[in-house]
């Protein structure tokens, strides 16, 4: 088929927007004065679109270039369809007429591509699409001594109906033109020409609900029913979907602040509860009393000061050579065990019991310098102090009664029989702490029940004063005080001094434990 008129034009801007509506104005206004038109989107199919343009272009008697912003720009491209579509009518010298709505194009670019030089000076004709765009058109015609068309059409009279039925209102679209708005559910009739069109329905209630294809109309009418309703229902399902997947992540976020909430709740008891723990430890400590693995012990806190160690007057004649000469000593201040450790105690941090005779409230006993350094080490471990056996000088310092001394032979005494368990009372055995008189301190036990082993190695005293003496760097024995259940009265004297090897174990001998502030 022959056409009068190749409409040439570039179907969108630089900016996105579409060239084809004001382009298919001026088709049909070519149309009713009777010219046959080749229209791109009408007159050729997607797989035949060279084979459509090119014979169009040579055989068309005048080549229309519709000019709007920017469509010249991308001509600079080997494949662009606009510049090969100039070219093609260059090549035939077809007669060329450029047009443009008002306000779309200023004049040809100084840096036109070479592709499309050949326009330069080509007279270009400004369309006004008010309402005098017809005598605009009858005009144009005129001027350029337009022939009139090889054969006329009458309208729409020639064209094919497309009978339409939507089960929606919606609104119709021809090649991105409106051509109807449809009732749901009544039919339409839209004259088209047979060709290829892109066909829009886009439903009035909501334009998400939409259909969109190329339609090839055929030389006779054709009935056409368009199914929007389930896109709305697929649409609508969607939408309740998300709203669904919303909602469920909406309170899987409030179930997880919730836990957040209640797991911060929880951290802040859990520090609180630590915390007041810590601080009744503490108070408990300050006061010397702890507890390890469920067992509780308290230490009694001894004021520091200066004393006489050794013989003094209230000894008589009953201080060993050993206890001489008597000298001032001065100490700091410490912790020391209100009682001995008992066999509960010892249970609690060592898992055994090595004492011949069984209590829980028993001195623990048949336990030797070296065992009881094992031992102080797993309780400090436990409890995270520093625990030790008394220096000589603090164990001597705390058997008199420390600053609150009353000059007493025995610790807390001067009768024997008040304070301690010894072969004249003992029945040959141990017995629970705490059951004698206390000292002046509050200190159970430092005379008789068992004798405890001191840190010092053993040696002889100095007539010199001495600061928190620690005895002899190294010896072959080490220090026992405070006599026991199987001593005569004589050697639970608060001065008086034993010694024996380390590794020994006897059933009369334990430990108390020292530790600093």
């Amino acid at each position: 088929m022959s056409y009068d008129i190749f409409l040439s034009y570039r179907r969108k801007d630089a900016s996105g927007h579409s060239n084809v509506a004001v382009s298919r104005t001026f088709k049909y206004a070519f149309e009713h004065h009777g010219y046959e038109v080749f229209f791109d989107f009408s007159d050729c199919t997607r797989e035949f679109f060279a084979d459509s343009i090119i014979p169009a272009i040579r055989t068309c008697r005048y080549f229309v270039l519709v000019l709007t912003k920017g469509c010249l720009e991308r001509c600079e491209e080997k494949g662009d369809w606009l510049r090969r579509e100039i070219e093609e009518a260059l090549r035939f010298n077809r007669t060329i007429i450029p047009i443009t709505p008002e306000g779309e194009f200023d004049g040809w670019p100084t840096d036109m591509p070479d592709a499309v030089k050949a326009l330069d000076g080509l007279q270009i004709t400004t369309i006004h699409m008010d309402g005098i765009f017809e005598a605009n058109m009858e005009q144009l015609i005129k001027d350029r001594r337009m022939t009139p068309p090889q054969k006329r059409n009458e309208g729409s009279e020639n064209c094919a109906k497309l009978k339409v039925k939507s089960n929606l209102d919606c609104l119709m679209y021809v090649d991105e033109e409106e051509c109807a708005n449809l009732t749901a559910n009544k039919f339409e009739k839209i004259p088209l020409r047979p060709g290829e069109y892109m066909l829009k329905f886009e439903s009035v209630e909501n334009k998400a609900d939409c259909i969109e294809e190329d339609y090839t109309m055929p030389n006779e009418d054709r009935l056409k029913k368009v199914d929007l309703l389930q896109i709305k229902q697929d649409r609508e399902q969607r939408e309740q979907e998300e709203r669904e997947r919303k909602e469920r992540e909406k309170q899987e976020k409030a179930r997880k602040e919730r836990e957040e909430r209640e797991r911060k709740e929880r951290e802040r008891q859990e520090k609180e509860r630590k915390e007041r723990e810590e601080r009744e430890r503490k108070e408990r400590e300050a006061r010397g009393e702890f507890e390890v693995n469920g067992v509780k012990f308290k230490m009694i806190y001894v004021d520091g000061g200066t004393f006489m160690m050794g013989a003094t007057k209230e000894q008589e004649s009953d201080a060993y050579d050993d206890e001489r000469p008597t000298h001032d000593v001065t100490l700091g201040d410490y912790y020391i065990g209100e009682t001995v450790v008992t066999q509960e105690l010892w249970k609690s941090v060592m898992g055994n019991n090595p004492s011949n005779r069984k209590g829980d409230n028993l001195p623990v006993e048949e336990v030797s310098w070296n065992d009881a350094q094992e031992f102080i080490a797993k309780l400090n471990k436990e409890t995270g102090r520093e625990f030790r056996l008394p220096t000589e000088a603090e164990w001597e310092y705390a058997a008199r009664g420390g600053k609150k001394s009353k000059g007493y032979k025995y610790s807390g005494s001067n009768s024997i029989d008040e304070v301690a368990w010894y072969d004249g009372n003992s029945e040959h055995k141990t017995h629970p702490v705490k059951e004698k008189k206390a000292n002046e301190l509050g200190l159970y036990d430092m005379s008789g029940n068992v004798w405890e082993w001191c840190n010092d190695w053993d040696g002889g005293y100095s007539s010199d004063a001495q600061t928190n003496p620690q005895g002899p760097d190294e010896g072959s024995y080490r220090v026992l005080r405070g006599g026991g259940w199987d001593c005569i009265a004589w050697g639970c004297r608060v001065s008086y001094r034993r010694y024996t090897a380390p590794m020994r174990r006897y059933s009369g001998v334990g430990f108390r434990l020292v530790m600093c502030p």
